[in-house]
């Protein structure tokens, strides 16, 4: 199943690019499929630093990161998609950073939910009170 996704995926890139061949041009072709490759080396550098930045607050706080990790992982994925050579994938990439707002916001409830089971202590900071003796 996974071989049948991945040719049909790509038989639409390949038909994708040789469309735009005949209507805009080789040189301009390749001209796009390497600006959305630097594009998506810069969503995943950049992306991936204020992942890691929202993380180290939320970890400061005692909340949960799982909002963060989740927009972070979406962000990566849409970096990787635009890496990929092909104008479906850079479609999908473009729609997961501009319109994949509802989507992080269910998966990342959903991750949130998973998270607070496994780890009760980060829902709010817990915090132990006590006195303590050295022993002589």
């Amino acid at each position: 199943m996974p071989f049948l996704i991945l040719a049909i995926l790509i038989g639409i890139e390949t038909y994708g690019v040789l469309q735009a061949i005949k209507l805009i041009g080789g040189g301009y072709t390749l001209l796009c499929l390497f600006g959305a490759a630097v594009a998506g080396a810069y969503v995943i550098a950049s992306g991936g630093i204020t992942t890691l930045r929202r993380v180290q607050q939320s970890v400061a706080r005692g909340e949960l990161p799982a909002a963060d990790l989740f927009a972070g992982l979406i962000n990566g994925f849409a970096g990787l998609l635009l890496i990929l050579p092909g104008f479906f994938t850079d479609a999908v990439a473009i729609s997961l950073l501009i319109g994949g707002g509802g989507i992080r916001k269910r998966l990342g409830e959903k991750l949130s939910g998973q998270m607070a089971q496994a780890r009760p202590d980060l829902k709010r900071p817990v915090t132990l009170d006590g006195e303590y003796r050295r022993k002589p």
